[in-house]
């Protein structure tokens, strides 16, 4: 079991398929909402806890038999996804995930509106239809990040009943130069002075963006506050909004210079057990992968189950949610491949599980199900 320090932060990225239900618009699975409060309640550093010293005396009692190898409670960063609240308004109004937009060379195709004539009114480059256009795209950003947000008051309410000094952290428009595809290194293949709005540059000011979110969140975890982050809606550039995935947030965390060396691990809390050779939810033959291994290299993935099967695959192209704009298992995995590439510990696991628990509470050598992936030696 790894010895954890007060410094250490565990980053946990809760799914929004796993605290809501996501095929009915704006629907609360308040089970797992409360369940995920009362584990990190339970699992985190009594600084971060505003009950009176005798309730966290006690707490800290209950809680030596699993915790006594422990140096100390870690920190946390909670990051959540939307699930039914903003996706199905993304999904409406056609936003992009961010990130999608950026891997494909930062193509951005005009949102439809629903009606054919504004459609093609919409291709032409007339200040009207760009305005309009415009105006669609921020109507989208807006209702979209309304959505998501009463999603966030909820998770923020339920850590708080559980004595939990939570505090939102919200993404969007809130920094300069944040963009829905996170933080980009790449350099504009187009030239300087270009005005193309279907043209994303790497010098936009992203970077920038997400090393002050990391900045708010340290001076949140130096004051004793949980960060509650969440997916978003921003834009993309200054004419379109996209999806800015929880993710593509973890990427943009652990790759960070502000929050490089302090964050330990990564703890994805999803609606299944793990990564599977195929979606569990579809194919009843498909097998829980319990170690993943990562060229830090070349970021190939590869099977290490321990039964010597490293010619079994794994399907992971994409979400089985019909709402889902962000890419599912496939950006999970992408997601921790980047943490392991900045040498973090990655950890997949099934939301209102005992071994999600266990992981969470510093137990993983005694957790029964989930993935590990793991820098590949």
């Amino acid at each position: 079991m790894t010895t954890m320090t007060q410094d250490e932060v565990i980053i946990i990225k809760i799914g929004g398929s796993s605290i809501t239900n996501k095929a009915t618009e704006e629907t609360l699975n308040q089970h797992a909402i409360d369940w995920f409060a009362k584990l990190i309640s339970a699992s985190v550093h009594t600084s971060f806890l505003f009950r009176d010293k005798e309730e966290q005396e006690q707490q800290e009692e209950e809680n030596h038999a699993t915790n006594e190898k422990r140096k100390t409670k870690p920190k946390f960063v909670v990051v959540h996804g939307a699930g039914s609240f903003g996706h199905h308004s993304a999904k409406r109004y056609g936003l992009q995930c961010g990130k999608a937009a950026l891997l494909k060379g930062g193509s951005l195709s005009p949102s439809t509106t629903g009606d054919t004539d504004d459609d093609e009114k919409c291709k032409s480059n007339s200040s009207s239809s760009r305005q309009k256009r415009k105006r669609f795209q921020m109507e989208a950003l807006s209702k979209t990040r309304h959505s998501v947000q009463k999603l966030n008051a909820a998770m923020v309410k339920s850590l708080l009943d559980q004595g939990v000094n939570a505090c939102t952290i919200s993404p969007g428009i809130s920094l300069p130069g944040m963009r829905a595809y996170g933080r980009s290194c790449c350099s504009s293949s187009s030239s300087s002075t270009t005005t193309d709005t279907n043209t994303i540059s790497g010098n936009d000011g992203s970077v920038a963006a997400m090393e002050l979110l990391c900045q708010s969140i340290n001076e949140a975890l130096d004051a004793g506050l949980l960060p509650v982050v969440h997916g978003d809606a921003c834009l993309l550039d200054e004419n379109h909004a996209g999806i800015l995935g929880g993710d593509t947030l973890v990427e943009g965390l652990v790759s960070s210079e502000k929050m490089k060396e302090s964050v330990h691990k990564v703890i994805f809390i999803s609606d299944i057990a793990g990564v599977f050779t195929s979606d569990p939810k579809i194919n009843k033959d498909a097998r829980l992968i319990r170690s993943l291994k990562v060229d830090v290299t070349t970021g190939e993935v590869t099977i290490d189950d321990g039964d010597g099967d490293d010619a079994a695959e794994m399907d992971v192209s994409g979400s089985s949610h019909a709402h889902d704009v962000t890419g599912g298992l496939k950006a999970k995995l992408g997601a921790a491949v980047t943490a392991v590439q900045c040498g973090k510990e990655v950890v997949i696991a099934k939301c209102c599980s005992t071994s999600a628990e266990k992981y969470i509470q510093g137990e993983s050598s005694s957790a029964e199900e989930g993935t590990l992936i793991s820098r590949k030696l």
